[in-house]
């Protein structure tokens, strides 16, 4: 079970977060407001940001910044999890699975954080973390080395709570520099996603 859950985070942090965006759908008003069964759930709150991806287990959202090498990606996805004894012994593998699940031939660890969020009332680690993806692709189509920061919320679903199940909320930015509006935008857009019983 713990192989299949590291992959499922090394989709999450990696694969979708350092994707090129594609070409836009529909533009969506800033802090878009997705009413779901019992969830919650707002876009990010600044302008040009589209709907990429929305089904049962995700929904995702991607824009262009203003250079042609920045791209944002902000996501809500379900996941499986590995079964635990104790909501501790679940904090601990979700952080221990958000720092294996890095591809280090194109991904570069420079800085991590990782810690237990008590914002929520149900088990949340929150991971920041920073890479240098050394093939990055930009709207151009070409490859260049750019920085990637990631600020993900990982919580056990607490409206699922007899299964294993667990949630992400993520929020990406990559460019030549880091981004100094990065952390109140990430905290902005995970804040937007909540369970209804907990609103």
């Amino acid at each position: 079970m713990k192989t299949i859950f590291n992959l499922m985070l090394y989709f999450i942090i990696i694969a979708v977060f350092t994707s090129c965006v594609r070409t836009e759908i529909s533009k969506l008003p800033a802090n878009y407001f997705y009413d779901g069964t019992y969830i919650d759930i707002h876009s990010p709150n600044q302008k040009d940001w589209s709907l990429m991806k929305k089904d049962q287990t995700q929904i995702v959202f991607a824009k262009f910044g203003d250079k042609y090498n920045e791209s944002y990606i902000a996501r809500v996805v379900f996941f499986p999890l590995e079964k635990m004894n104790s909501d501790k012994e679940l904090l601990k593998l979700l952080s221990e699975s958000a720092i294996k699940s890095s591809n280090e031939e194109r991904f570069t660890l420079l800085e991590s954080n990782i810690q237990d969020d008590p914002k929520r009332k149900y088990p949340c680690i929150l991971a920041k973390m920073l890479y240098k993806d050394k093939m990055a692709k930009t709207k151009k189509g070409n490859k260049e080395q750019l920085l990637m920061q990631v600020k993900a919320l990982y919580c056990k679903d607490p409206k699922r709570k007899n299964s294993d199940a667990g949630f992400m909320i993520g929020y990406s930015v990559r460019g030549e520099k880091i981004s100094p509006s990065f952390d109140s935008e990430a905290d902005s857009f995970i804040q937007g996603v909540e369970f209804k019983q907990y609103k």
